[in-house]
């Protein structure tokens, strides 16, 4: 996606909130194309990569993590095999800029479907029983997935068990700062029932998919008890102007 094509669906009204800046996951100078101010963390376009605010968030922490190791931006990280990657996307800007890395494994999930199974060139992977072996990875990354899960509590503990001792797991959720984490469904006499209304998000293989859980303020306190050192990590004003990470949060995780 180059400029011109972004343009093409901005509203005019909004490209003044649009400037220039330094992409953290494709390590370009680019202009952050503003096309809704209101879900600004979901937009604020990369042209070159397709990034979003959201997505260029999780990279700037990884980058945070791994700067030692010679990552200055996330395409970066196709070129350092000593480092383990696991991405839970196949797709998007991530996978777009390390193309195939024998030391970066991506996947999606797909109904019906075990863990380690190729669907159409795919790895499927549940992240509630990942078929990888223990201490597989020195870094997992995953962007809006848990609030998928119908277990994310043993999704977490699946995560701990793929990191290698000190490995990080970078991710977003959506995040509700007034609330503690709210479950979205019920289990009664062996089926799910929704008690809140349902609310689904798009997926760019999978479509219209069903959120099971709302996270809150309480976040942290559910990654301690999973045996992480966890930490919110929130946008602040200068990073947001330099690398275009606009009402953006990522939370890290460290295996304890």
């Amino acid at each position: 996606m180059r400029l011109r094509t972004i343009l093409r669906y901005a509203r005019l009204r909004y490209l003044v909130a649009s400037h220039l800046g330094w992409c953290c996951v494709c390590g370009r100078r680019t202009l952050f194309v503003v096309t809704d101010p209101v879900t600004i963390r979901e937009n604020a376009w990369c042209p070159w990569c397709r990034s979003s605010s959201r997505n260029r968030h999780v990279a700037k922490c990884v980058v945070e993590l791994f700067r030692e190791r010679g990552v200055r931006c996330m395409k970066d990280l196709g070129a350092v095999p000593s480092l383990s990657v696991y991405n839970m996307s196949a797709s998007g800007c991530f996978a777009g800029v390390w193309g195939k890395r024998d030391h970066i494994v991506c996947s999606e999930y797909f109904e019906g479907r075990a863990s380690g199974e190729w669907v159409a060139g795919v790895l499927c992977e549940n992240v509630e029983a990942l078929s990888f072996p223990a201490e597989s990875f020195d870094l997992v990354i995953s962007e809006d997935v848990f609030e998928h899960v119908r277990d994310y509590r043993r999704g977490f503990e699946e995560v701990r068990r793929v990191l290698q001792p000190g490995g990080h797991h970078v991710f977003s959720v959506p995040l509700g700062f007034e609330h503690p984490t709210t479950s979205r469904f019920e289990s009664r006499d062996g089926q799910e029932e929704a008690v809140l209304p349902l609310q689904r998000h798009g997926d760019p293989i999978r479509g219209q998919i069903l959120a099971y859980t709302s996270f809150g303020c309480d976040l942290l306190d559910h990654l301690r008890e999973a045996g992480f050192r966890a930490s919110l990590d929130v946008s602040r004003y200068a990073e947001q102007r330099r690398y275009g990470t606009f009402d953006s949060y990522t939370f890290i995780a460290q295996k304890a």
